[in-house]
């Protein structure tokens, strides 16, 4: 979510959202099902479309699922569309929320913030945590209904209760800047904490924020240089920046212009326009041999933890 806002979330809800919810039952079933289809068992999926043409709902959420991931089949939006909406018909919490999100995102269809409001307010009400997390951006951004930050709240407050990391984040942002409810550093630092541990790299890095600065919490910088190198590893250039910053300046750990020069690398490599600078800063107070091992180790780097990361900076 990006604006923090909707965050490109491919809904890899795979199966796996439609599996989670206690009223859809049968999770080992679909589970078998869907290894088989993964193995290229070609029966196996006709004998699922087989059922969805006669109607199962859960079939037809499945497959819709299944097709708009590309979870054990070629991605198809205009398959997962048809799939989608005869199960939502059907007041199919899962596919009303992944119908919602393809209408919001504009998988397969125009992008229509209406359509999407009216199927994800319908899966939030069935609790499905994924819309309410989506129906909470909604509101904070008034796209698809009247912008509303508390009513933003309220959702990603119920979201974050089932433990969906992204609404964590969301609710955590919201008491650190008092947007749709009264600001409380304590309250976004447990929300920040909920979603890091769950491998939000956006939260890794705000909460390394709140240690570093010491807000809701006593100030700590090894405590907030674990959570940025937690964000790092997850090719997240901001938190790679202010690994950067604190190796150039000793802060929280010895200096080492060598390790600035190989966080300040990554992080502009990634896109982030800001370390630049700082790049450029320490690259003059080291020696072309220098250089050339910072380089080598930012090579290093990539190749034992990969590509590239999507990341957002906050709401």
């Amino acid at each position: 979510m990006r604006d923090r806002v909707v965050v490109k979330r491919l809904v890899v809800m795979g199966l796996m959202l439609l599996l989670g919810q206690p009223m859809l039952g049968q999770a080992g079933y679909f589970e078998e099902l869907l290894a088989k289809v993964k193995h290229g068992d070609a029966q196996t999926l006709e004998s699922l479309r087989d059922k969805a043409r006669k109607g199962d709902v859960l079939v037809q959420s499945a497959l819709g699922i299944m097709y708009r991931a590309g979870n054990g089949v070629t991605q198809d939006y205009k398959e997962a569309l048809h799939w989608l909406k005869l199960a939502a018909e059907q007041q199919n919490g899962a596919a009303q929320a992944a119908l919602g999100a393809m209408y919001a995102r504009g998988e397969g269809v125009l992008q229509d913030y209406r359509e999407a409001a009216h199927w994800l307010i319908k899966a939030a009400e069935e609790g499905v945590a994924e819309a309410q997390a989506d129906l909470g951006v909604a509101y904070a951004k008034g796209q698809g209904v009247v912008q509303n930050h508390g009513a933003a709240v309220e959702w990603y407050q119920k979201a974050a209760e089932q433990g969906h990391a992204g609404a964590q984040f969301n609710l955590g942002f919201a008491y650190y800047y008092g947007t749709g409810v009264t600001k409380n550093y304590h309250r976004a630092l447990h929300w920040y904490q909920r979603a890091a541990e769950q491998g939000n790299s956006n939260a890794q890095l705000n909460l390394g924020l709140m240690y570093a600065k010491g807000y809701g919490t006593a100030q700590d910088a090894a405590v907030a240089l674990s959570w940025f190198l937690k964000a790092a590893q997850q090719h997240h250039p901001q938190a790679q920046t202010n690994l950067g910053i604190s190796y150039r300046d000793g802060w929280g750990v010895a200096k080492d212009l060598l390790q600035a020069h190989m966080w300040f690398n990554l992080a502009s490599a990634g896109g982030y326009e800001r370390a630049r600078p700082f790049l450029e800063q320490v690259t003059a107070q080291l020696s072309a041999v220098e250089v050339e091992e910072a380089q080598r180790q930012a090579r290093l780097w990539r190749q034992k933890h990969g590509g590239k990361v999507e990341w957002s900076s906050g709401m």
